[in-house]
């Protein structure tokens, strides 16, 4: 009888003190990422001070709609399907457009790192380019092709290119000199030396470079589309411009953010994954 009771105790006790261990595990989640807190808190104050300047205010919901009506107008278009088409346009040609200036990118980084008289040949043209705005290139390529998606995606591999060209250039010329010599010590073969050295150093400094660009072919497309086109989410903000229907702008800003976080999110997976020595 006492063992049993015993047991019992000891049974009770163990419930106890598992009901004791949740908080503390949680809290000691918190201490360890207070990010999962403080972004919803920060998110709710920016709303809350957003509502509280409208009402005090009086702002007129032509000029700056309140959370609320935000939030109507997204629901709303997305029950309609509006965003669909338009975001798929969009996020075809940025992602045609950043695959073209990615793999131009690293292959001209790569050569300008691997010979010194190329570089030093090509380098003012570059840079010449670089400065060179490139938002004024639309209106020629609309002329040249149209309103179709080929300008948009074009102005969106044209951005994404210097990012990535800049980096892979900067990541293979950052070598540590001892680890080369070192290599040459081996009588390593220069492919060798490459993809085993040359690559990985260089790897942070490209996905670095792939997250800007990634962002620039987005913001490309959307101008392109601002300046000539029959589709697109920068065509449908021109839309709602023209319409004066401010709640809805915001809206779609609401929906760049979700794609410049999903961007974001898609890059560091795969920095994961490729970089996988670095955690």
């Amino acid at each position: 009888m006492s063992d049993r009771a015993g047991r019992e105790g000891a049974a009770a006790r163990s419930a106890a003190d598992a009901l004791m261990d949740r908080p503390v595990e949680k809290a000691s989640l918190l201490r360890r990422r207070p990010e999962l807190l403080l972004s919803p808190a920060v998110l709710v104050l920016v709303l809350a001070v957003w509502h509280l300047v409208v009402q005090w205010f009086e702002v007129s919901r032509f000029v700056l709609p309140p959370p609320v009506d935000v939030i109507q107008a997204l629901v709303r278009n997305i029950q309609e399907g509006r965003y669909t088409d338009h975001l798929l346009y969009t996020v075809r040609n940025s992602l045609t457009g950043f695959a073209a200036g990615t793999i131009l990118g690293v292959l001209v980084g790569g050569l300008l790192a691997a010979s010194s008289i190329v570089e030093r040949v090509l380098h003012p043209y570059i840079v010449a380019f670089q400065t060179f705005p490139k938002i004024a290139l639309v209106p020629m390529l609309t002329i040249w092709f149209g309103f179709d998606a080929q300008p948009k995606m074009i102005i969106a591999g044209i951005l994404a290119f210097f990012p990535v060209m800049v980096n892979a250039y900067v990541g293979l010329t950052s070598l540590d000199v001892e680890s080369e010599e070192l290599m040459r010590s081996l009588r390593s073969s220069r492919l060798q030396t490459f993809v085993k050295l040359r690559l990985p150093t260089a790897l942070p400094y490209i996905f670095a470079g792939l997250e800007l660009a990634l962002v620039f072919a987005i913001l490309g497309a959307v101008t392109g589309e601002f300046l000539g086109s029959r589709q697109g989410l920068g065509f449908l903000i021109q839309q709602f411009s023209a319409q004066l229907r401010t709640e809805d702008i915001f809206a779609l800003l609401i929906i760049f953010a979700i794609l410049g976080m999903a961007v974001h999110m898609l890059i560091s997976w795969l920095r994961k994954k490729v970089i996988y020595w670095q955690g």
